[in-house]
């Protein structure tokens, strides 16, 4: 049994279709000779018959009727084979696949896509595992947005310096105040993400820095519980994410800086669609700072 020819089974479905030879090749703009040599050859070359003489046309036999379905997905496959090739070639996506933090697409990228036009790729988001490793997520992803030092294996481009925030209900003593000392973080009751995130950690940093220890500690799953708990109990919420529950933010100094954190968009270098996905981050890096603009 030789290799199925698209050729053979394009000439099968033309004359199901068409319900005759003449009528098929004249669809195919080939001859009709030619177009019964490749039919006899598709039943001869695997042994089954697809097609049988019904009056003066050809008709299906069972065989033919339960093929028909698949030869059609397979031309259906085949075309858009083609079409893929040709975005590849010209560099251009069909779909941007982007993996980021779940704070970060409810934040930016969402909000983001949402302003992009049709005539944009279409957009999948993911959110990215706690434990994310870089390398391996801009081989699987079109676009990797992390809270990531720079990595010489991928091209990156810092989006945002995002604060660490301290999120405090309007009846906290330091509602009146935009930003505190990182020492004064001690003093209080923290509601604050586990250390598999990125401002967790920053945060733990700091304070080691500094020989400082907290002393009320309520760890969540997510910055939105977090800032949920200290919305209905008190305390101070430290999170990357925007105030939520009428919350207000104040950035946490340290060392005379507010304490932060880069966001990166991180590309495969050698990327096929580089310069489309470049246009896509500038994009970001715009509606980021429009967003945000009292954080260039």
């Amino acid at each position: 049994m030789t290799g199925l020819d698209l050729s053979h089974v394009h000439a099968f479905v033309a004359v199901a279709d068409a319900g005759s030879v003449s009528a098929a090749a004249d669809q195919l703009s080939i001859t009709q000779p030619a177009l019964t040599r490749r039919l006899q050859k598709l039943q001869r070359d695997h042994e089954v018959q697809l097609l049988e003489r019904r009056g003066p046309g050809l008709a299906l036999t069972s065989a033919g009727r339960a093929f028909l379905p698949t030869a059609r997905h397979l031309l259906r496959e085949h075309d858009q084979a083609g079409h893929h090739l040709a975005y590849l070639r010209d560099g251009t996506l069909r779909e941007l696949s982007v993996v980021a933090p779940g704070t970060t697409l409810i934040d930016i990228i969402i909000p983001f896509v949402a302003t992009l036009g049709p005539d944009r790729p279409r957009t999948s988001v993911t959110e990215a595992a706690l434990d994310l490793r870089i390398r391996e997520a801009v081989e699987t992803h079109d676009v990797v947005i992390f809270p990531a030092e720079p990595d010489d294996t991928v091209t990156s481009t810092e989006l945002l310096n995002l604060p660490v925030w301290a999120h405090v209900a309007s009846t906290h003593r330091w509602a009146s105040r935009t930003e505190i000392e990182l020492a004064e973080l001690t003093e209080e009751s923290l509601s604050v993400p586990t250390r598999n995130f990125a401002a967790r950690r920053k945060l733990d940093a700091a304070l080691e820095l500094e020989n400082l220890v907290l002393h009320q500690v309520q760890e969540t799953n997510s910055g939105q519980v977090a800032q949920a708990l200290v919305a209905t109990g008190g305390g101070v919420a430290v999170v990357t994410d925007d105030p939520a529950f009428g919350l207000k933010p104040l950035r946490i100094i340290h060392r005379g800086q507010p304490l932060s954190m880069e966001l990166c968009a991180m590309v495969k270098p050698d990327h096929y669609a580089r310069r489309e996905i470049a246009e896509f981050v500038h994009q970001l890096a715009v509606f980021c700072t429009q967003k945000y603009p009292s954080l260039d």
